[in-house]
């Protein structure tokens, strides 16, 4: 059993999932106790990894009875935000919430800091999602606290990169660059691959943000590269539609609609519901710049209706903008209500 379980963990460090999921698996039908519950779990690690989210919720959601039959309370901890991270991956944010609220609460009382400030991390990342983007801020500033006490450097990087992140949706351009570039030359030293990607990707959109197109792509490329490398999908999609979003602004948009196509395939791919909103906003552009009206305003109304749904503040924001541009006036006083410093114009934005 430890054999198997050993050597399904290195095909997953070298990112073959295929023959991962095979082996743990094959152990999953001999284990029992604590052995079923790493199996479980590491069965939805790794389909979440692969952006198969609905097959993640269910083996998480096994995994997380089994420790409570088992009283195990750090690994129902440790599966239960697993769980919200697969939810918030799919859209539901406000079930992800409560989630990472009772593991860090439960945290606490464990005394579990690691534990704590990968929950904070998640958690915020989950603010973002909805579109509190000022909640989203102050809890991945509480992360990185946490992480600086323990000393570890990863998770140092990655609330960086949420600063990152955080900071470009509420316009602030030039602080995200500064948040992207010290996560990039941290990851690089190390020698974490989808950390330099992830950053990579980000310094890329700052520098969008800023104009600066050709060596926005020159960032994306890489980033692109490096995620094909390790096969993830789910993270590459953001870089595609940001690639397609670059493309456009530079008035390419043959080569815009040729990124936006591959990154829509991926969005649909892993059911990421957020994704397919951007993706119907920035099709929109498109439409509109080639003279299609009637049809633009349809998918922008679509994108509106299905942010409404979910409860994406900040995208639906973005359909609400788009639509009164297309109307003859653009309103930005949605972004104002979310504390957001972004205006737009004129088609295309420059969505952040």
């Amino acid at each position: 059993m430890d054999n198997i379980l050993a050597e399904a963990e290195k095909l997953r460090q070298r990112s073959d999932y295929p023959r991962a999921l095979l082996l743990f698996k094959q152990a999953l039908k001999r284990s029992k106790g604590e052995d079923r519950l790493q199996c479980l779990q590491a069965i939805a690690d790794t389909y979440r990894m692969t952006g198969n989210f609905r097959a993640a919720e269910k083996y998480y959601t096994k995994a997380v009875a089994l420790s409570k039959k088992l009283k195990d309370l750090h690994a129902e901890m440790d599966t239960t935000v697993g769980l919200a991270l697969a939810k918030r991956a799919s859209g539901d944010y406000k079930t992800a919430l409560r989630l990472f609220s009772k593991a860090e609460g439960a945290y606490k009382k464990l005394h579990d800091k690691e534990g704590l400030a990968f929950t904070l991390w998640a958690k915020a990342g989950a603010f973002r999602v909805k579109g509190d983007i000022a909640e989203a801020i102050k809890t991945f500033k509480s992360a990185l606290r946490v992480f600086d006490s323990l000393g570890y450097e990863h998770g140092i990087g990655y609330c960086l990169c949420g600063l990152g992140g955080s900071s470009r949706v509420k316009g602030l351009y030039t602080q995200s660059l500064k948040y992207y570039k010290a996560a990039n030359e941290l990851f690089r030293r190390l020698r974490d691959t989808f950390g330099t990607a992830y950053s990579h990707c980000g310094i890329g959109n700052a520098l969008r943000m800023q104009g600066d197109y050709e060596a926005a792509k020159t960032h994306f490329r890489k980033a692109i590269r490096l995620y094909r490398r390790i096969g993830d999908i789910v993270s590459s999609s953001y870089t595609l539609w940001s690639m397609a979003k670059t493309y456009m602004m530079s008035g390419k948009y043959s080569l815009a609609e040729k990124y936006l196509k591959d990154a829509t395939a991926l969005f649909k791919k892993t059911k990421d519901s957020r994704g397919i909103i951007y993706s119907k906003i920035a099709l929109a552009e498109l439409r509109f710049l080639n003279g299609k009206t009637k049809t633009a305003k349809k998918l922008v109304l679509a994108a509106f209706t299905e942010a409404d749904e979910y409860g994406f503040s900040v995208e639906k924001c973005h359909a609400s903008a788009l639509l009164s541009c297309m109307n003859g006036k653009t309103d930005n006083r949605c972004y104002n209500k979310l504390g957001l410093r972004l205006r737009f114009q004129s088609i295309p934005f420059n969505i952040p």
